[in-house]
């Protein structure tokens, strides 16, 4: 029987070389669960195994969307099902391999409901945003949830409005809508799982982010950046143009940085994302065996 093996680890751990020796040792084909590498064209600041390590073991997730098109954890959940149904009927085992945690949470618990938005509702959060900005949204999404504390950044714009728009849709407070999520089906119970989590001192993963961040420059993000924009291929305030090396470089290339901030800013941004990564794994999810690499 098809295996499903999970493989996380913050940024520079060394997943990707890691997860080929394991998938050839293994018999897995690779799923990336990277939420910036589904986009095409973004290759330099988001790290993807490089063409010949793609050649060397099957990889699925990886240039599924251009960078100004919208993919959504309920999106990636229907892309991964069917992934792993084709991989498993050729008799082959899965490797997920990412640092998303909302993603690699999607496949050992539900993640993701089926609330459709109609298009009236947000045309009125479009409308109160337009009128009070975000600290009417939020208004608005406190009294339909009766005061409830809500573990929700209520400063970023897009899931303050998106929450908004699944209460109004269903009538529902987002604790009711969370507990029908949690009584759901467990995803993929039909195959045996284990989960593997890469450890590594914080002193080394500080010295990796700062020599990636350096490579990421010399080898080309500027015009990488650059190209995609001229294209308009990659548009500001969207989900892809905030992935960190891609938002300071807009930044940088709007005279909004200079050429010596932008490089600290990548830096910075990427160690608070190891920080929050190693956060979510340490009490989001239960793993089988830990990796010090």
């Amino acid at each position: 029987m098809s295996k499903l093996y999970l493989l996380a680890g913050p940024t520079t751990s060394g997943k990707t070389a890691f997860s080929i020796d394991f998938a050839q040792r293994h018999d897995c084909e690779i799923l990336s669960c990277d939420a910036f590498c589904f986009y095409k064209g973004m290759d330099i600041g988001t790290a993807k195994p490089t063409l010949s390590e793609q050649n060397s073991v099957k990889h699925w997730g990886i240039d599924i969307v251009a960078p100004n098109e919208y993919f959504s954890v309920k999106d990636y959940v229907n892309y991964a099902h069917k992934c792993v149904q084709d991989i498993i009927n050729r008799g082959h085992n899965v490797l997920v391999v990412g640092g998303s945690g909302f993603y690699l949470k999607s496949f050992l618990a539900p993640v993701a409901d089926d609330v459709a938005i109609p298009e009236e509702i947000e045309q009125k959060i479009l409308y109160l945003e337009e009128c009070g900005g975000i600290d009417l949204l939020v208004k608005l999404l406190k009294e339909i949830n009766h005061a409830q504390d809500l573990v929700i950044d209520f400063k970023n714009l897009r899931k303050v409005k998106k929450a908004l728009a699944r209460c109004w849709a269903t009538g529902k407070t987002l604790q009711e809508l969370e507990d029908e999520l949690y009584h759901q089906e467990n995803p993929f119970s039909y195959l045996p799982k284990e989960t593997f989590l890469i450890q590594t001192p914080i002193e080394l993963l500080r010295w990796r982010i700062r020599q990636r961040a350096q490579a990421m420059l010399n080898n080309g993000l500027l015009e990488e950046v650059k190209g995609l924009l001229d294209n308009k291929q990659l548009v500001p305030n969207t989900p892809a143009a905030a992935a960190i090396g891609y938002r300071e470089t807009i930044a940088y290339l709007s005279g909004e940085i200079s050429r010596e901030q932008l490089h600290e800013q990548i830096v910075q941004n990427t160690y608070a994302l190891v920080k929050k990564q190693m956060t979510w794994f340490r009490y989001q999810i239960h793993f089988n065996h830990y990796l010090y690499l």
